[in-house]
């Protein structure tokens, strides 16, 4: 009898601490205010999820140059294996999505030479990648413009009672311009 109710004791804590993983669309409204430190009223979303460049990494440069935490290499292997294994298109869903304007690649180049863009940020996201126990997601996040600005970093995020909360970014490729989160400080793309 008090094996059977160790045994579900031990199960009752397991099924408290599983989280239920946020949909994608659901992690990308939580998470806006990385690349945007204000949130912006709307901006423009590929309507195509990106692929994820955290596919390769190497760990000693992330703990060196880009981690805020230590994260287990377990954690780290666990998302690049996902993100590798990912080979299916992701398409964001609009109705989901609270402050994105999807559309298409083809748009997104031509709004790039337009003077003005209504004050509205281009971005293109990767799929978010989760950690089977919900506590960590990384995710791709290129910010679009001109040839000589955008860039593009790598988040890896972790899941606190508060929410979504940045304990690392890297940067992939980016000729200039800053992208601010209130997490992490800013970001100077060089």
């Amino acid at each position: 009898m008090r094996i059977a109710c160790l045994f579900l004791l031990v199960i009752a804590v397991f099924i408290a601490r599983a989280q239920k993983l946020p949909s994608n669309e659901e992690f990308v409204n939580e998470t806006i205010k990385t690349y945007d430190s204000k949130g912006p009223s709307s901006y423009y979303l590929v309507a195509g999820a990106d692929t994820c460049r955290f596919e390769k990494f190497d760990y000693d440069e992330w703990v060196k140059y880009h981690l805020q935490e230590t994260v287990p290499l377990v954690t780290l292997n666990e998302l690049a294996y996902k993100a590798h294994m990912a080979r299916e298109p992701y398409y964001w869903k609009q109705d989901k999505l609270k402050k994105a304007i999807c559309i298409s690649a083809k748009t997104a180049d031509s709004l790039i030479d337009l003077p003005v863009r209504l004050g509205k940020e281009i971005f293109s996201l990767s799929q978010p990648f989760f950690t089977d126990d919900g506590q960590y997601a990384v995710m791709d996040v290129n910010m679009i413009g001109k040839p000589g600005t955008g860039g593009g970093l790598t988040f890896l995020y972790r899941h606190k009672k508060d929410g979504w909360h940045v304990v690392g970014a890297k940067q992939n490729w980016g000729p200039g311009g800053i992208m601010k989160s209130p997490s992490i400080g800013s970001h100077t793309l060089p």
